[in-house]
């Protein structure tokens, strides 16, 4: 990859890396190459395409998830709790990316149902966790068989080379929501 230089990035006629990079003898280093800007032509083209397309997508299963007895919200609290174990609140609403208050209504409403309890924090009694019960982990395991059916359904519709395009693009997909997660 080449890197370019900004010519009004000079100190004393000596060239400067682009920010972000560092410069060795006057080279930028490879260990520290500076991420593309988000505003660069291929970047944004590929934003101004992508969105509006995750967006629709975002919708479509929304109104398709209002046949199911917990909400996409209910749902990501259990799936989280399944996959980390007991929570505290604090840490269940960061992971959900959500306020406290927000999680313990939620908390409150899955809990009424069965699928979580509030159980004393083992670091620190004073804390309150969230953790599965055992009705809540089977209905986890079922709501999510039934969204992936649904969603494979949806998925079968396409020719096998999109489905094997989509399945090429998980990872990509999944490094996506990370950079979203570490914000």
């Amino acid at each position: 990859m080449e890197t370019t230089r900004d010519p009004v990035a000079t100190t004393g006629g000596e060239p400067q890396a682009s920010p972000g990079t560092a410069v060795t003898d006057g080279e930028p280093s490879a260990a520290d190459p500076a991420p593309p800007a988000a505003h660069d032509g291929p970047t944004l083209e590929l934003a101004t395409l992508f969105r509006p397309i995750m967006l629709r997508l975002d919708l479509l299963v929304r109104r398709q998830n209002t046949q199911y007895e917990l909400s996409r919200a209910q749902t990501s609290i259990l799936h989280t709790l399944a996959n980390h174990g007991p929570l505290r609140m604090s840490y269940l609403a960061r992971l959900e990316n959500v306020r406290v208050p927000t999680t313990s209504n939620s908390v409150s409403v899955i809990e009424s149902m069965g699928y979580v309890k509030r159980i004393p924090d083992e670091a620190d009694r004073r804390g309150v966790s969230v953790a599965l019960t055992d009705l809540g982990r089977d209905r986890i395991k079922q709501v999510l068989m039934d969204r992936d059916r649904d969603f494979a359904e949806q998925l079968s519709r396409l020719s096998p080379e999109h489905r094997a395009v989509l399945a090429d693009a998980v990872p990509a997909l999944t490094s996506l929501l990370d950079a979203f997660d570490a914000d």
